[in-house]
């Protein structure tokens, strides 16, 4: 007779939802000026937790529009993309993410092109991203990325 392997631990799967259909950034917190997102749909975020400690996300925040509050300039984009961030014991998060997202840059942040920003950048990304990410923080420390991207403060300015 031969014993049956154990099984594997499953991971820990969430689910949230989000209704909020206006969400307003003053100015330095989404763009150098005030912008409002306005969302057709309600959001929903999947959060699985492996026994190795990586935490795989699936986004879906369809269909927004990020207004100008000053100008009425606006981009629309349909955030969908699934996400896994592995954090080292230091909180040192290596991860990746592909689809449509939003990356934040804020001052002190690595850009994409390995420049230390001054300044405040919201990028609409197309494509595949590795970062090394300051988890508490999220201070971005390296990007890497291939695809397509949208400097949407640019665009909506």
């Amino acid at each position: 007779m031969v014993a049956a392997p154990a099984a594997a631990a499953q991971p820990a799967r969430t689910k949230t939802s989000d209704t909020t259909r206006v969400s307003h950034f003053a100015a330095g917190t989404g763009c150098a000026f005030d912008v409002t997102v306005y969302r057709a749909r309600d959001r929903w975020v999947t959060e699985t937790d492996f026994s190795d400690g990586s935490i795989a996300f699936e986004f879906h925040s369809m269909l927004r529009t990020i207004t100008n509050d000053a100008t009425g300039a606006q981009y629309t984009n349909n955030i969908v993309f699934h996400e896994v961030d592995n954090i080292d014991g230091s909180g040192i998060d290596h991860g990746v993410a592909s689809g449509e997202f939003v990356w934040q840059f804020y001052p002190g942040d690595v850009y994409i092109d390995g420049t230390v920003l001054d300044h405040v950048v919201a990028l609409d990304m197309i494509g595949r991203a590795t970062y090394t990410v300051v988890w508490n923080t999220g201070q971005t420390l390296q990007i890497s990325f291939a695809g397509q991207y949208t400097d949407i403060c640019a665009a909506i300015s």
